[in-house]
C-alpha cells in the first residue's frame, strides 16, 4: 500500500507540470523597465500611453482634452435648448407623457432616494 500511496502522491505532485509549461514564464511577462519621468514611470496609467511627452507636454495636452469636452458639453446643452424651445405644444405634451411614463417605471426605492435628494436640494435645512 505504501507504494500506491506513493505514485497518487507523485501523480498528484506532476500532474501541475504540464499546465505550467503552458503558461508563459514570469521571465517573459515582465517589461523592461524604463527610468525618467520622461517615459511615465508615474503611478497613473494613462502615462504610460503619453509617455513620449514630457510632464509639461502632458499637462498641455490634457488641458487640450478638457477644453474640447467643455466645448462639446456646450454644443450638446446648445443643441438641446434649441431643440426644446423650438417644440410645438402637442410635442411638448408628448415629451411630459414619455418623462411621466419613465418615472412611474422607475422601481419605488429609487424614487424614494431620488425625492430625498431633490427635497434635501430645494430644502438645505
Amino acid at each position: 500500500m505504501t507504494g500506491f500511496k506513493m505514485i497518487i502522491v507523485a501523480a498528484g505532485l506532476l500532474a501541475p507540470l504540464p499546465l505550467m509549461a503552458a503558461l508563459p514564464s514570469v521571465a517573459q511577462d515582465q517589461k523592461p523597465a524604463m527610468a525618467g519621468a520622461e517615459h511615465g514611470t508615474g503611478r497613473h496609467h494613462g502615462d504610460r500611453l503619453l509617455g513620449f511627452l514630457t510632464p509639461e507636454q502632458r499637462v498641455a495636452y490634457r488641458m487640450q482634452i478638457r477644453q474640447e469636452a467643455r466645448e462639446q458639453r456646450r454644443a450638446f446643452r446648445k443643441e438641446h435648448f434649441q431643440k426644446l424651445a423650438s417644440m410645438t405644444e402637442s410635442d411638448r405634451q408628448k415629451l411630459k407623457s414619455d418623462m411621466q411614463a419613465r418615472w412611474d417605471a422607475i422601481p419605488a426605492d429609487r424614487k424614494a432616494r431620488i425625492q430625498e435628494r431633490l427635497a434635501h436640494r430645494h430644502n438645505p435645512r
